[in-house]
C-alpha cells in the first residue's frame, strides 16, 4: 500500500510539473510614467486582476510580468500620491509579449510632507544592469547575487566573467584585452589600495571572496574623474555592507588536494600553522640562525577554511538616524604540490645555464578581516569607515635535479638544488569617506584613505650539492649556499574630493551636471636586503635520502671552524611617489536620445628612487617631474528604448613599478631580475565603441571593438648577458591593441521559472 501511495503521489508531482512547464503563457512588458512629466515612477506596481502575477516598475520605469496565462486579461497599476489606474482588455498571446504603456495621474491631496528613504540593494543583477543601461560612460559589474548563483568564490573569478578580461592558471592576477597587471588598477570603495605582494602592482583579488564583496564595477573606458595610471581597465571592488536590522553567518570548509596527499609533502621550516613567519636574522659574526635547513615531512595536508559574517543596525538620537555595523573575519590555509622543469641559457654557452626538473611543495595561508560603519547623520550628510587588514604567507620547498652551469653540464643529475621560502606579507588598510547633499543641485564627496603594507621574505634558503664519481653528492662552494632577508615597508596615504552641480537641461534629465575634484597619492616605499653565503671546508659527501644539512651547518661546527660565513652589505632602495590630480567633466543631455561628457584631468608626477645595491654604484634616480594631460570624450546615443551606442576616447598613462626603476636585481628560480632606471613610463591612447541591446531588465547583448596604441610599453626581457638576468625595458616606440568583445545574457529556462 505504501509503494502505491508513493507512486501515485509521484505521479501527481510529475504530471503538474509538466502541465506548468507546457502551459500556454505570455509575457507582459511596459512602462509607468506621470501623466504631466513623463517622468518614469520608479517602483509603481502593476497586477494582473485575478491572479498573484504582477510586478514594480525599476529605475527607468520599466517592468516585466512573465508566466502569464493567456487570453484576456485587465491590469492594474498604483503609486503613492497618484491615482489608480485600471486597463482592461489586455491580450496576451502563447509565448508573445505585449507591452503596455501606462500614465498616471497625481492624485491632488495635500500633505504635510511626504518622505521616502530608500536605497538599492546593488547586490543585485537587475539592479547593477539597470546602473551599467543608465550610465553615459561604458561600464560592467558583477554583483554578490550573482556571484553566488553562478557559484564563484572570489573577486578574481568574479571579473573572469566579465567579457574582454581573462585570467591564467600559474598568473596572479588577470589580463585584461591582452594587458597584464602593471596596465590595471585596483580600487577598494574607490580608493586606490596596493598589492599585498612587492613584486605585483595589484592586490591578489583572490582575497576577496564573496562573503566581503557587494559588487565590482570595472571601467574598460575612462573618463576625468578616472585614475591616469591604467591602461587596461579599473576594478572598483566595493565592500559589502549590512542589509537589513541585523545579519550573522558561520561557514567551516575542508579538503584534500589528492596530489599533495600523494606524495612526500614537505614544508619549510619558519612559520606557524596560521602561517605567520620568523623574520630575526642573526647578529653580525654569529650564526645563529632560528630556522632549520632540512624541511619537515606533513603526513595528511589537509585544506581549511574558517568564516565569520554579521552586522547590526542602531538607531541614534532622537531622529533615529540608523548607525550600521557590518564585518568579516576568515582564515584559509591550501596546500599545492607540482611538477617543475626550470630552464634558462645565456649568451656566454650554447649549454644550458640550468636544466632542471624537480617538485615542488606549496603551502597558502591567509587571514582577513573586514570591517564598515556607516552613519547617516541626516538625511543630507553620510559618513562612512573602512577597515581591512589582509595577512598572506606562500611557502614553498622546492627540490630540483639537472644540470648547471658550474657542475656537470654533460650529466642530466649532475647537480642537486633545493630552496626554501615563505613570503609572509601583510596589508592594513583604513578609509574615510563622506557625502554631502549641499543643495537639490549641489553635491561633495571626500575621503582620505591610508594604507601599510609589510612585505617580508625571511631566510629563503638555497643549497647546492653536485655529483660525485661514487654516486654520493657533495656541498658546493662558491655562494652557492645561502641565506636572504629581506622586508620592504609602504606607506601609501590618499585624499579626494569631488563637488558635482547638476545643471537643468531642456529635457528635464538627470544626466547633465558638471563636477569637479581633486585627487592626491603619496607612497614612500623603503626596501632593505641582506645575504649570508656560506662555504663548507672539505665536507664529508652525502646519499640525498640521507642529506641533513644541519649537522653541517649549526654554531658548534661554525665555531670549530668547518665552514665559513660571510655576510654581504645589505642592499637598500627608497622610492619616493607623489601624485597630484585635478579634473573636471561636464556631461550633458544634447537631445532628447543623445547625452556626451567631456572630461580633462591633468596628473603632476613626481617619482624618485635612492639606491644602495651590489650591481650598481650608489645613487638616486628620478621619473622627469611631469604634468600629464589627459583628455577624454565619451558619448550614449539611444537608438530606441531597448539599443544604446556609446564612444569612448581617452588618454592614460602607465607607471613603472618602484622595483622596476631600482637597478636591485632579485633571484628567482631560473632567472633574476633587475631593475632599470633609465625606464620611461608609458602613454596609452584608448578608443571604444559599444552597442547594447537590452533584451529586457535582466538581458543584454552587448558588443565592443576597441583600439589601444601604447607608447614606449614596459616588459620585462632577457638582457643580453653571460649571467641570464631579466630587465624591465620600453620594448619599442609603439605598441598596437585592438579587439572585439562579445557578451550574452540570456535567461533560458525563464518559461520554468
Amino acid at each position: 500500500m505504501a509503494q502505491r501511495l508513493n507512486v501515485t503521489l509521484l505521479l501527481i508531482v510529475l504530471l503538474t510539473a509538466f502541465s506548468t512547464a507546457y502551459a500556454q503563457t505570455g509575457t507582459i512588458t511596459g512602462k509607468i510614467v506621470d501623466a504631466k512629466t513623463d517622468e518614469p515612477l520608479i517602483g509603481a506596481s502593476v497586477l494582473v486582476e485575478g491572479t498573484t502575477h504582477g510586478a514594480a516598475a525599476d529605475l527607468d520605469g520599466n517592468f516585466v510580468i512573465q508566466n502569464v496565462p493567456t487570453g484576456n486579461h485587465t491590469l492594474i497599476a498604483s503609486y503613492v500620491a497618484y491615482l489608480t489606474e485600471t486597463l482592461a482588455g489586455i491580450e496576451v498571446g502563447n509565448n508573445n509579449e505585449t507591452r503596455v504603456e501606462i500614465a498616471l495621474l497625481s492624485d491632488d491631496i495635500s500633505l504635510e510632507e511626504v518622505e521616502v528613504i530608500a536605497r538599492a540593494n546593488r547586490e543585485s543583477e537587475n539592479i547593477l544592469l539597470m546602473d551599467q543601461r543608465q550610465a553615459l560612460v561604458a561600464t560592467q559589474a558583477v554583483g554578490a547575487r550573482e556571484l553566488s548563483r553562478k557559484g564563484i568564490g572570489d573577486a578574481r573569478a568574479a571579473v573572469a566573467q566579465v567579457s574582454g578580461i581573462s585570467r591564467q592558471e600559474g598568473v596572479k592576477n588577470v589580463f585584461v584585452r591582452g594587458l597584464g597587471d602593471r596596465y590595471n588598477a585596483t580600487l577598494l570603495n574607490g580608493f586606490p589600495i596596493p598589492s599585498e605582494d612587492p613584486e605585483y602592482k595589484n592586490i591578489a583579488l583572490e582575497f576577496f571572496g564573496t562573503d566581503i564583496i557587494r559588487n565590482i564595477d570595472v571601467s574598460k573606458v575612462f573618463s576625468g574623474k578616472n585614475s591616469g595610471d591604467a591602461g587596461g581597465a579599473i576594478i572598483n571592488i566595493k565592500s559589502k555592507e549590512l542589509v537589513g536590522d541585523h545579519a550573522f553567518s558561520a561557514e567551516v570548509s575542508g579538503g584534500i588536494n589528492s596530489e599533495a596527499v600523494g606524495a612526500d609533502f614537505l614544508r619549510a621550516d619558519g612559520a606557524n600553522l596560521l602561517g605567520f613567519a620568523r623574520t630575526a636574522h642573526p647578529a653580525t659574526g654569529t650564526f645563529n640562525f632560528t630556522n632549520s635547513l632540512d624541511p619537515s615531512q606533513v603526513s595528511l595536508p589537509l585544506n581549511h577554511g574558517l568564516a565569520f559574517s554579521g552586522g547590526k543596525q542602531f538607531r541614534l538620537g532622537e531622529n533615529g538616524n540608523p548607525l550600521t555595523f557590518f564585518a568579516v573575519a576568515s582564515h584559509s590555509s591550501d596546500y599545492s604540490f607540482t611538477e617543475e622543469t626550470v630552464r634558462s641559457i645565456t649568451t656566454g654557452d650554447e649549454a644550458p645555464y640550468q636544466d632542471q626538473v624537480g617538485n615542488k611543495y606549496s603551502r597558502k595561508n591567509s587571514q582577513l578581516a573586514l570591517a564598515n560603519l556607516n552613519y547617516d547623520i541626516n538625511k543630507a550628510h553620510r559618513v562612512a569607515y573602512n577597515f581591512m587588514m589582509l595577512h598572506a604567507t606562500n611557502e614553498y620547498t622546492g627540490e630540483y635535479n639537472g644540470r648547471d652551469a658550474e657542475k656537470n653540464q654533460d650529466d642530466p643529475f649532475g647537480v642537486f638544488f633545493r630552496r626554501q621560502q615563505i613570503n609572509d606579507n601583510l596589508l592594513l588598510t583604513h578609509q574615510l569617506l563622506s557625502n554631502w547633499t549641499l543643495s537639490n543641485n549641489l553635491s561633495l564627496e571626500a575621503g582620505v584613505s591610508y594604507n601599510h603594507i609589510k612585505g617580508r621574505e625571511p631566510d629563503r634558503r638555497e643549497n647546492y650539492l653536485y655529483l660525485t664519481p661514487d654516486g654520493s653528492y657533495a656541498l658546493m662552494g662558491s655562494n652557492r649556499q645561502k641565506r636572504f632577508f629581506s622586508e620592504l615597508k609602504e606607506n601609501d596615504f590618499n585624499a579626494k574630493a569631488t563637488i558635482s552641480y547638476a545643471l537643468n537641461d531642456r529635457f528635464n534629465s538627470e544626466n547633465s551636471a558638471i563636477t569637479v575634484g581633486y585627487d592626491g597619492r603619496f607612497v614612500n616605499d623603503a626596501f632593505e636586503s641582506i645575504e649570508y653565503n656560506y662555504d663548507p671546508y672539505n665536507p664529508s659527501p652525502f646519499h640525498l635520502d640521507a642529506l641533513r644539512l644541519d649537522e653541517v651547518y649549526n654554531p658548534s661546527t661554525y665555531d670549530d671552524g668547518l665552514f665559513g660565513m660571510k655576510p654581504g652589505e645589505p642592499n637598500t632602495y627608497d622610492v619616493k611617489k607623489q601624485i597630484h590630480s585635478g579634473y573636471a567633466e561636464g556631461s550633458y543631455q544634447l537631445a532628447r536620445n543623445l547625452t556626451g561628457n567631456a572630461g580633462f584631468r591633468v596628473d603632476h608626477v613626481d617619482m624618485t628612487v635612492d639606491y644602495v645595491v651590489d650591481h650598481a654604484s650608489p645613487g638616486s634616480e628620478s621619473l622627469d617631474k611631469k604634468l600629464y594631460y589627459l583628455p577624454s570624450v565619451n558619448l550614449k546615443y539611444d537608438l530606441d528604448d531597448k539599443h544604446s551606442l556609446r564612444f569612448g576616447a581617452s588618454k592614460t598613462y602607465t607607471l613603472p613599478q618602484s622595483k622596476e626603476i631600482s637597478p636591485y636585481r632579485y633571484v628567482n628560480i631560473g632567472f633574476a631580475s633587475q631593475g632599470n632606471a633609465d625606464l620611461k613610463p608609458s602613454d596609452n591612447y584608448n578608443v571604444d565603441l559599444k552597442w547594447d541591446y537590452y533584451l529586457s531588465p535582466s538581458e543584454l547583448v552587448s558588443v565592443t571593438g576597441f583600439y589601444k596604441r601604447v607608447l614606449n610599453p614596459i616588459a620585462r626581457v632577457e638582457a643580453g648577458n653571460s649571467a641570464g638576468v631579466l630587465k624591465y625595458d620600453n620594448i619599442s616606440d609603439f605598441a598596437n591593441v585592438a579587439g572585439i568583445e562579445l557578451e550574452v545574457r540570456k535567461n533560458l529556462f525563464n518559461r520554468f521559472n
